[in-house]
């Protein structure tokens, strides 16, 4: 809504003000619409990329955005060369001001964590966080892979115990209908069903698994 000034005789004066509300949810006036728009716009960054909950942090969450905000005021105004009411500015002040604001608003910042060095330091905390997740991920299908080829070479061991007992029990006619005639078939069936068969499982893994693994490297 916008308001306007008065002097203690009720007389209207200056500029129309605009509310603003802070994160404490108390209200603010700024003097002009881009104030308030600039004013909701950060506003609403920080408490989108913050989650801060605690009073005081809401409390100097407020003062860093006053802060802020007369630093884009004033920004403004060095701009132009003149204030909103159209009077020329003391840029050498307001280039001292604005340096000592900027003091301020670093400190105030790193308080809160909102420095760049912070944002880096929690940016790697949570690449960690996802490389430790994948890692363990990984781990874990590795392991699935081993169980897998663990059971399978127990399943042809016990296949190839069978076929070798079979035919050490029977007579010429009883391996033909086994459908091994003689020990060089047994060998081939090694060759060309067993270990194939074993090797499937590994080469499966290394081209749907550590294919990707080696290119994330």
């Amino acid at each position: 809504m916008t308001q306007y000034g008065y002097e203690p005789g009720g007389v209207e004066v200056g500029t129309p003000l605009f509310d603003v509300t802070l994160c404490s949810g108390e209200t603010l006036r700024v003097q002009t619409a881009v104030e308030q728009r600039w004013f909701n716009d950060t506003k609403a960054k920080y408490l989108t990329e913050t989650r801060f909950t605690d009073t005081t942090d809401m409390q100097d969450m407020d003062r860093l955005l006053c802060l802020e905000l007369l630093m884009f005021r004033w920004n403004q105004h060095l701009a132009s060369g003149y204030d909103y009411q159209n009077e020329l500015v003391d840029d050498d002040l307001l280039r001292k001001q604005v340096k000592e604001q900027s003091v301020a608003i670093t400190a105030l910042k790193s308080s809160l964590s909102l420095d760049k060095k912070s944002r880096d330091a929690a940016l790697n905390e949570g690449n960690f966080a996802a490389w430790f997740a994948d890692v363990k991920r990984r781990a874990k299908l590795f392991g699935i892979h081993r169980e897998t080829q663990l059971n399978t070479a127990l399943a042809l061991m016990n296949e190839l115990a069978a076929i070798v007992g079979a035919f050490d029990r029977s007579d010429n006619e009883e391996r033909k209908k086994l459908g091994f005639e003689n020990e060089g078939e047994i060998l081939k069936w090694v060759r060309e069903s067993m270990i194939p068969d074993f090797q499937k499982i590994d080469e499966y893994f290394t081209e749907h698994e550590q294919k990707l693994w080696r290119r994330d490297l």
